[in-house]
């Protein structure tokens, strides 16, 4: 493209992001959620003090979310209208938002990171805000992730589902705060379930959410999936992993780990970002770009805090991913061992 075409193209990426930002700062102040739930025309001041709101930063917001074309406002009544099309995809794309947020709060950090004099990464320890983001986010597409992208891929492989609903004893690798653990706990009774998590306010969470379910299949530990116990080895049926493996320190240490307590007969199934291994494939494609900005913020400032220092990214990429996969012994065998579905790949292997 010519120097005016590009000077558009990049106006527009500004011009995106920046709206975007008012689109996290109304997800996280409440406005989507009452409009949604409200399904009808709205005055200002309805919304302001329904949400103990100062009206002038409200308008200032509502206006900018007009200019967008996300919500509409009536010229005669100056009413507010959110289109009842707009919700769903709303829904979604507004609890991810405040990613921004959480990415701005690390840019400080992160920018030490670049300095070869600086730290390594900032670990998720240290980022409490990211964590709030992450269980926010995992609630709102938890279970259409399972409905659309989990039970589909695993409904593709011979006999899985029937395992699963007949029962046997699964864990899922990083489990995070549960959210996934405690849906398919809750959707397979008969199988047993264990959710393994570095993190303490993971364990925690997840904990809260299996004792409000109810649900008696499942337990959560917190553990390190480079180092697995020696009394798991062979136990599991099933190992699920989610969007989870990029994040690691060593993945390679953990593919082994998970090898190992797998059962002579088990599965091995993994959800990751499905983009190319190498950059200059992704090239033009906006999607991977905001993974690439994404993992610079988190996933690979966090896998880089502990040795070897590697960081492979939320953009590993598939063709990567596969030769580990390989290298670790994993069997990868038909069409549908490995499926792509929009941004995430789906590998599904024998020991």
């Amino acid at each position: 493209m010519d120097a005016s075409e590009f000077q558009k193209y990049l106006g527009g990426i500004y011009q995106n992001g920046l709206v975007m930002l008012s689109v996290a700062l109304g997800h996280e102040l409440g406005i989507f959620e009452f409009m949604i739930s409200s399904n009808r025309s709205l005055h200002l001041s309805e919304i302001a003090d329904s949400l103990d709101l100062k009206e002038r930063y409200t308008k200032e917001w509502l206006s900018s979310m007009v200019a967008a074309g996300i919500i509409l406002q009536d010229r005669e009544t100056n009413m507010y209208t959110l289109p009842e099309s707009h919700h769903p995809a709303l829904k979604m794309a507004a609890s991810f938002s405040p990613i921004m947020i959480v990415c701005s709060k690390r840019s400080d950090n992160l920018l030490k990171c670049f300095k070869k004099d600086g730290p390594y990464g900032i670990s998720y320890q240290d980022s409490p805000e990211w964590f709030d983001w992450f269980d926010n986010y995992r609630s709102t597409m938890c279970e259409i992730a399972v409905d659309t992208e989990i039970i589909p891929l695993l409904s593709q492989q011979d006999g899985v589902i029937p395992k699963l609903e007949k029962g046997i004893r699964v864990i899922d690798v990083g489990c995070g705060s549960g959210r996934f653990t405690n849906t398919l706990a809750k959707r397979f009774p008969n199988s047993t379930f264990l959710g393994l998590d570095y993190s303490d306010k993971g364990i925690e969470l997840s904990n809260q959410m299996k004792d409000s379910l109810g649900l008696k299949n499942v337990d959560f530990v917190q553990g390190d999936a480079h180092n697995l116990p020696d009394e798991y080895n062979e136990s599991f049926d099933m190992v699920f992993v989610y969007d989870v493996l990029h994040d690691l320190p060593n993945p390679f240490k953990a593919l082994e780990q998970i090898y190992k307590v797998l059962k002579p007969d088990g599965f091995f199934s993994l959800i990751e970002i499905g983009f190319h291994s190498n950059p200059i494939d992704n090239a033009g494609d906006k999607a991977a770009a905001m993974y690439y900005t994404c993992s610079m913020f988190i996933c690979l400032a966090s896998s880089m805090t502990e040795p070897p220092h590697v960081g492979y990214g939320a953009c590993w990429g598939v063709e990567e991913i596969e030769k580990a996969l390989k290298g670790a012994n994993f069997k990868l065998e038909g069409k549908s061992s490995l499926v792509i579905i929009g941004s995430k790949t789906f590998f599904f292997s024998m020991k």
